[in-house]
């Protein structure tokens, strides 16, 4: 009885583990957050904030903020199952909106493709309404000429097919005119298209160097006032002045033309001083005796002053290239005075003494035509213009070289006054260059270097000598100058002047 009792006992004690155990392998709790997902465990403990929930034998605290709702003694099912059902459902809900995205793209595409199709037709069609307006309004055009032709001289009435047929030849000529101008042959000719207007103004100084016509030309000729006879040993004067050079331009550009005002001056002054060794014939004796003249300037200043007025036009032009002839018209004025004095000695004794001075002054006039290249490059990341200029000069004009001396002898008496005044009109043909290179230190200012000159050969006409101290006639003392330029190599009539300048340019646009 008492076996039996202990078998009962035990039966009881396992029937009520397994119902005890039952419920947490049948059933279990479900909560479903917010974010649409679900917790599947069982609930061990709540309270107002937070819940409890065992699930994959992990213990998980969840905020009930986060909690949509929980179900309770909920089929506990395969974990792993319902996580591919969601992610099958994701993949279909993704798809979807995808397929739902690609179809609105397609919807907008063809929208759009439909508005530009509308646009175009209705361009077209403005456009060929513009067309028709216009051959309406040249027919009206072409009517009313007719009615004003057949008002004032009646002529015979053109059918519509001969009219038609004149108005194509009209325009065939038209394009004919027009199409050399339009060609891609014309464009290659004269380059990219210039599209500028502005006015630049330039301010230089630097060095110069003058040669004028007059010396040692005039110099030459004072040479016969001389008292000396039987020269055997002379002294030219300095064939070249040094001095200083300034001056300005103004330049004013519009597309491909130009136009331009220079204004330059080249001044120099210095001393100088000459001398004649011969022999000549004693006033007292009449025999042979040694000689010696010497002429002192001491105060010879020397300019030259050139203005200038030229047009100019852009025969090509490009990114880096301006090929650009110029031509002006030119006037240069010369002058040059001396004060000075003058000793002259026989067998080293002092016989005369004067005091003299001598104006030269030279008007020429005339055109010089030039062509200008202009080189644009960059150099260590700066911007750089080189510009060549050369062209040809042609002047005329006249100089007047006028001499005056008081003489006195020995012992102070006054022997007397002796002038020469010479008036020569002068051709004169030569060359000009000039080199500068610009260097862009602001969009508006450039600064610059340049070396110009020019040079040539004048010719004398009409020497129109005036003199009272020689016998010799005014053309025979002109073939005598001219012989001495050719036999004593002094350098005839060559005219020269060159200068360095450094300047800044300022471009305003308009």
């Amino acid at each position: 009885m008492k076996k039996i009792f202990t078998i009962n006992l035990n039966l009881l004690t396992g029937w009520i583990l397994v119902l005890f155990l039952l419920p947490a392998g049948l059933f279990a709790d479900t909560v479903l957050l917010r974010d649409g997902s679900s917790i599947n465990g069982r609930i061990i403990q709540q309270n107002q904030a937070n819940v409890v929930i065992v699930s994959g034998n992990k213990r998980r605290v969840i905020s009930k903020r986060q909690i949509a709702r929980i179900l309770y003694n909920n089929n506990y099912g395969n974990d792993d199952a319902e996580e591919d059902k969601k992610r099958e459902e994701e993949l279909r809900r993704q798809q979807e909106e995808r397929r739902q995205a690609e179809a609105e793209r397609k919807r907008l595409e063809e929208q759009r493709r439909k508005q530009q199709e509308e646009q175009r037709k209705q361009e077209e069609q403005k456009r060929q309404q513009e067309i028709l307006d216009r051959i309406e309004q040249e027919k009206a055009e072409q009517a009313e000429e007719t009615r004003e032709q057949e008002t004032t001289d009646p002529v015979e009435e053109k059918t519509p097919e001969e009219l038609a047929r004149e108005e194509r030849e009209r325009r065939e000529q038209q394009r004919k005119d027009s199409s050399f101008w339009e060609s891609d042959l014309w464009r290659t000719l004269i380059g990219e298209e210039v599209n500028r207007h502005e006015i630049r103004f330039r301010l230089e100084g630097g060095a110069g160097r003058i040669r004028p016509v007059f010396i040692p030309f005039s110099e030459e000729f004072n040479q016969i006032r001389g008292p000396l006879s039987q020269k055997s040993i002379t002294s030219s004067p300095a064939s070249y002045v040094d001095g200083a050079s300034y001056g300005g331009e103004i330049e004013y550009l519009y597309d491909r033309f130009l136009v331009k005002l220079s204004s330059r001056r080249l001044e120099a002054a210095h001393s100088q001083a000459t001398f004649e060794l011969g022999t000549t014939t004693d006033v007292l004796t009449g025999l042979p005796t040694d000689s010696f003249l010497m002429d002192l300037d001491y105060a010879r200043d020397l300019n030259r002053v050139e203005h200038a007025v030229g047009l100019g036009f852009t025969a090509y032009s490009n990114e880096f290239l301006e090929v650009r002839p110029v031509a002006e018209y030119i006037g240069q004025f010369t002058s040059s005075n001396n004060d000075g004095s003058a000793f002259g000695f026989q067998t080293s004794a002092l016989s005369y003494f004067g005091l003299q001075s001598a104006t030269n002054r030279m008007w020429l006039r005339g055109v010089r035509g030039s062509l200008e290249v202009l080189y644009s490059f960059q150099l260590m990341g700066q911007s750089f213009q080189w510009k060549l200029r050369g062209g040809a000069v042609q002047l005329q004009g006249s100089a007047v070289s006028e001499s005056r001396g008081q003489f006195f002898d020995s012992g102070g008496a006054y022997t007397g006054e002796r002038t020469f005044r010479l008036d020569p009109k002068i051709f004169y043909e030569g060359t000009s260059l000039e080199s500068t290179l610009y260097y862009n230190l602001l969009p508006e200012v450039r600064l610059y270097v340049g070396l110009a000159g020019q040079t040539g050969k004048a010719t004398v006409t009409e020497p129109n000598i005036a003199q009272n101290f020689s016998n010799l006639a005014p053309l025979d003392a002109y073939y005598t100058i001219q012989s001495y330029n050719e036999n004593l190599k002094f350098g005839g009539l060559r005219d020269h002047h060159s200068r360095i300048s450094f300047g800044a340019e300022y471009r305003l646009g308009l």
